[in-house]
C-alpha cells in the first residue's frame, strides 16, 4: 500500500440499548476534574500542534509542532519529557520518531516499517504500541510493540492476513489494551456489492478484544456491525466506550458503553444535528470526553464550518460542557490521560 488516503468517518449505528437521551442541555461552564488532555490539532497551514491542557488549571500548552505529512498522531512521556509521533520519510514510508523536549532533538526510531499511524504508550512510558503495515501491498494492519529500553521492535504474531487491526486503546491501570479488528475481505465484499447495486454499504463487522502487553488474546468480548467512530477502555477496564453512526444517509450520531462481563450495550446519548466521536471516560467514570462538531451542509459563508470541539457529557445530571476548542483549524484526535 503506497498511499493512504487518511477519511474520518463520523457515522453512528443504532443497536439494542435502554436509557436513551435524545437530546442533551449544553452547558459553557467549565469542568473542575483536572485532567490532563492530549490534543493533536492540525490548522489552517497543515501544520500539526501537540497538546496537552489541563481541564482544571485551563492551561494549554503546545508541546509540539510539525506540517502534516500523514495522520496526525502523537504520544507524550512525562517521564522522559518526550513525544513520539509518526512521519513522512524520504523514501514515503511512514515510521516512528521521538522530539526530546529537554533538548529540541528529533531522532527516527524505525526504518523497516512501510506505515505507522497509531500510537499507544504503556503505564511506565517503556513500551510503545503501535498499529503498522509491513509491507508496500499489505491491507492488513498489524501490532507492533518497540521497546524504547533496548530500542527493538517486536511484531505481534498475526499469521491470518485477512484480519486488520482497526482501533485500539491501552489502559494502564489494567495493563490491558483493546484491539478492534474487522475481516479486510468481507469489508471489500461489501463495499463492492454496494457499489453494484448503487447504494450505501452495510456497515462492517468488527470484533472487540482484550489482549495483554504481550500480544496474547485474554478474551473476545463482543461482535458488532456498525459504523464504528470511537472505541475506548475505562479506567478500572470494567466498560468499553463506543462511538457510532446509523447509516450515511440519517447520519444519526451516538455514544454507548459495553459491560464487559454482561456484554450488555447501554446506550449513552444520541444526536442527529451534532456528529460525535472518539469517546473516552474521565478517570472516575462520572462522563467523558469526546469529539463533536454540527453534521451540517457546507455554506460558502460559514466562517466555523470546520470548527470541532472536545465535550465533556456529565452522565448523571445529562449535561454537556464544552471543553476544549482551538480555533483555524480542526482537532484530529485525543486522549486523556489515564
Amino acid at each position: 500500500m503506497k498511499k493512504i488516503n487518511v477519511i474520518i468517518f463520523i457515522f453512528l449505528f443504532v443497536f439494542n440499548h435502554t436509557n436513551i437521551i435524545v437530546y442533551a442541555a449544553y452547558s459553557k461552564s467549565g469542568d473542575s476534574r483536572g485532567e490532563n488532555l492530549y490534543i493533536n490539532f492540525v490548522d489552517n497551514k497543515m501544520n500539526q500542534r501537540f497538546y496537552r491542557f489541563n481541564t482544571n488549571t485551563k492551561i494549554n500548552k503546545m508541546l509540539f509542532m510539525k506540517k502534516i505529512t500523514d495522520y496526525p498522531t502523537a504520544v507524550y512521556s512525562r517521564s522522559t519529557k518526550e513525544v513520539y509521533f509518526t512521519d513522512k520519510t524520504k523514501n514515503q514510508t511512514s515510521q516512528l520518531f521521538k522530539k526530546n523536549l529537554n533538548n529540541n532533538q528529533t531522532t527516527q526510531l524505525t526504518n523497516d516499517l512501510n506505515h505507522v499511524d497509531i500510537l499507544e504508550l504503556d503505564e511506565k512510558n517503556q513500551i510503545l504500541f503501535m498499529r503498522v503495515l509491513l509491507g508496500d501491498n499489505d491491507r492488513n494492519f498489524q501490532m507492533a510493540i518497540y521497546d524504547l529500553r533496548n530500542k527493538k521492535i517486536k511484531l505481534w504474531n498475526n499469521q491470518d492476513k485477512d484480519t486488520s487491526v482497526f482501533m485500539m486503546d491501552y489502559n494502564p491501570k489494567k495493563k490491558q489494551l483493546l484491539l478492534v479488528t474487522n475481516s479486510v475481505k468481507k469489508e471489500y465484499e461489501k463495499i463492492e456489492q454496494a457499489n453494484k447495486k448503487g447504494i450505501p454499504p452495510e456497515p462492517p463487522a468488527y470484533t472487540l478484544s482484550i489482549y495483554n502487553k504481550d500480544g496474547q488474546k485474554v478474551k473476545d468480548i463482543k461482535n458488532i456491525e456498525l459504523f464504528l467512530t470511537g472505541a475506548s477502555l475505562s479506567t478500572d477496564g470494567n466498560n468499553i466506550l463506543i462511538s457510532y453512526f446509523n447509516n450515511p444517509k440519517e447520519n444519526i450520531f451516538s455514544i454507548a458503553t459495553i459491560d464487559m462481563k454482561s456484554k450488555n450495550t447501554t446506550l449513552l446519548l444520541i444526536d442527529p444535528t451534532v456528529s460525535m466521536r472518539q469517546p473516552e471516560y474521565n478517570k472516575d467514570k462520572s462522563g467523558f470526553y469526546f469529539l463533536a462538531d454540527k453534521n451540517k451542509q457546507i455554506n460558502i459563508n460559514d466562517e466555523d464550518v470546520n470548527e470541532v470541539t472536545i465535550n465533556f457529557y456529565e452522565i448523571k445530571n445529562k449535561i454537556i460542557s464544552k471543553t476544549w476548542l482551538c480555533k483555524n483549524g480542526q482537532v484530529v484526535n485525543f486522549y486523556v490521560e489515564k
